[in-house]
């Protein structure tokens, strides 16, 4: 998180809307909602005070913002769900990580070896099963009308 963000999000805590610098706090610096409450609270108590973005997490956080660097983002998870939170759920994490490779890749573009991947949903598939269906279905009333 830069100095600009810190003060940005410190003058949204003056302004009385923690929410919002919650918000932002995740977004510069990656963190989970939790650290980013404990942020704020932290902020709006002693907004002179300094402070890591993201806790005790910060020292952590080091190695996995190298390998999103790198463009591992499976061995960032791992990471992350070993190191920094264990116990926490597969989907749980990758939210985490993604959120974590936002704030670094708004932070420090020049860094990553790779472009953003920005994944599409598959076109739905009906199947056989569903053709089958709806041709039975439609038999079944060409069936009723004719007897």
């Amino acid at each position: 998180m830069t100095p600009a963000q810190r003060q940005a999000i410190l003058a949204i805590v003056k302004a009385g809307n923690k929410i919002e610098a919650i918000k932002l706090s995740r977004e510069a610096a990656g963190m989970s909602l939790a650290e980013a409450k404990d942020f704020v609270e932290q902020l709006e108590m002693s907004p002179n005070a300094p402070q890591s973005p993201a806790g005790n997490s910060a020292g952590a956080l080091a190695p996995i913002a190298d390998l999103l660097f790198k463009s591992e983002k499976i061995s960032a998870i791992k990471l992350y769900r070993e190191q920094v939170k264990p116990g926490i759920g597969l989907a749980e994490a990758k939210l985490e990580i993604e959120r974590l490779e936002a704030g670094l890749r708004a932070q420090h573009p020049e860094k990553f070896t790779a472009p953003a991947q920005k994944f599409t949903a598959p076109a739905q598939k009906y199947g056989c099963m569903a053709t089958l269906a709806v041709l039975a279905a439609l038999f079944g009333v060409l069936v009723w009308f004719v007897f």
